[in-house]
């Protein structure tokens, strides 16, 4: 199992992607929800999206609080052909009922101030209470596994155990749970070179944690009843090893075949924590051209992760004590525009790019190696996005948007455990100004992911269809002292 990885499970997983690259959010904020296009962002919700653009803001204090409650289900469908139910469906459901975005910024003469919280990657749990197919695929691959003895022992004293007689199995309790924060604490400060260009420099230290519990229950097979029928796997080959007559090699070998089924089929519990730290540097420009067009960049240095195991229990071989993996944010590059064509009317272009492939997402190769993401990402993703915004009265406005995100990974990248599809999302909401110190955002958003098929060649082939599908709620509260 060359990808049963720890970041690859919570990070990218099971995290609620929403207009973000493969392992970055960038939904972070309610304005963000109503939408879809902050990149250029002249609002307190800059200390994210657009740094720079803070000196554009009166002088005063400014606060941002804003939640997000996210649901979301994942659909695997595997054909592997020893399972006994073909097609077999693997569903989990993520809810995240606190999502929240926390923004301060303090404008003064030419200069301003901000701090920001977020949830920068993870921010869920999901709950497989099914499991998934690479647990199932394992315990049903134990009668294939068996057969050859068959023929060997056929072969040697002319005996046939009938190994290949086995007709099913039985998993008693199978689940796998994970929940992830990967959270992030930002300060920055911006500077007005000139009326029309200013600049911002920044860092977020991102403080990860992620838990893992999973567990596989009474696996018994059903062997031919001359041999007992339904039991435990190991305790077979030992009936078998009972035959009269077996000469004392094949009877020691049965019963260290015995051994190793039981290693195989036992009883496996899984509960570990993760824990890791890293910095994000941060720099941006802003060019204000009139009151009718700003242009934003934004650039966000790569964070380098390496998170360490804390393993209470761990029969399934996942997660070894002490360990430690890589788990890389990439790079993002962001440009936006928002141009004002009429009075109170606002359209808005955005543009995130990540650099993926020069990051490190915690793969390894099939000798266990850590490998970077060239192997695995074809194409580093990106994400563009348009919105409309229009103001009726200088009270109440109304907005929409669309995002379209692709992410470049290949075959090597999806698996059960970790799984990107290309996505469109529809965001709309309102905003209602209240005086000059107060603005509300509500915001909703549907996200329709691409499935994913995927052919596997080994040791069957066959294939795996990865599906998911997201609602985003959003309410927030903008302060201006």
């Amino acid at each position: 199992m060359r990808r049963i990885l720890p970041v690859v499970v919570a990070l990218y997983a099971f995290a609620p992607m929403f207009g973000g690259g493969l392992v970055t959010h960038t939904n972070q904020g309610a304005a963000w929800a109503r939408t879809l296009t902050r990149e250029a962002s002249l609002g307190v919700d800059a200390v994210y999206y657009n740094p720079a653009g803070l000196a554009r803001m009166k002088g005063g204090l400014h606060l941002s609080f804003s939640n997000q409650t996210i649901f979301q289900t994942r659909v695997i469908t595997s054909e592997y052909p020893l399972m006994q139910e073909v097609p077999r469906d693997y569903d989990a459901k993520l809810v995240t009922p606190f999502f929240p975005s926390i923004y301060a910024s303090y404008k003064l003469d030419k200069w301003a101030f901000s701090a920001g919280f977020n949830i920068i990657g993870g921010g869920g749990s999901a709950d497989f209470e099914s499991g998934i197919p690479s647990f199932e695929s394992r315990i049903a691959s134990i009668g294939a596994s068996l057969a050859p003895i068959d023929d060997a022992m056929i072969e040697a004293i002319g005996f046939d155990p009938g190994f290949r007689n086995v007709t099913g199995y039985y998993i008693g309790e199978m689940s796998f749970r994970v929940s992830s924060n990967y959270l992030g604490f930002q300060l920055g400060a911006t500077y007005a070179i000139t009326e029309m260009i200013s600049v911002a420099l920044g860092a977020r230290y991102v403080a990860a944690r992620n838990r893992y519990e999973g567990r596989t229950d009474l696996i018994t097979i059903d062997a031919p009843p001359v041999y007992g029928g339904t039991q435990f796997p190991g305790n077979y080959l030992r009936t078998v090893a009972m035959t009269p007559g077996l000469p004392a090699e094949v009877v020691q070998g049965l019963h260290g075949n015995a051994d190793a089924l039981d290693r195989l089929s036992t009883d496996g519990h899984l509960n570990c924590v993760q824990k890791g730290a890293g910095i994000t540097p941060i720099i941006g420009l802003n060019i204000h051209l009139s009151d009718q067009l700003n242009i934003a960049f934004k650039y966000e240095f790569r964070t380098r992760i390496e998170l360490t195991n804390e393993t209470e229990v761990d029969d399934l071989g996942m997660f070894p004590d002490g360990a430690k993996t890589r788990a890389d944010l990439p790079g993002q590059l962001t440009a936006g525009v928002a141009f004002q064509p009429i009075d109170k009317l606002t359209a808005s272009v955005g543009f995130n790019y990540f650099q993926d492939r020069s990051a490190y997402y915690g793969d390894s190769d099939e000798n266990g190696i850590p490998v970077n993401n060239e192997s695995i990402i074809d194409n580093n993703s990106y994400t563009l996005s348009a919105s409309l915004e229009y103001q009726f009265l200088d009270l109440l406005g109304i907005s929409a948007g669309y995002a379209f995100g692709n992410l470049g990974v290949n075959d090597h990248y999806q698996s059960d455990l970790n799984y990107a599809n290309k996505n469109s999302s529809v965001g709309a909401g309102v905003f209602l100004d209240v005086g000059e110190t107060l603005t509300i955002h509500a915001g909703v958003v549907f996200v329709i992911y691409n499935d994913y098929t995927r052919s596997h060649a080994s040791p069957f082939t066959y294939t795996e269809v990865y599906q998911k599908d997201a609602t985003l709620f959003a309410i927030g509260l903008d302060f201006h002292l």
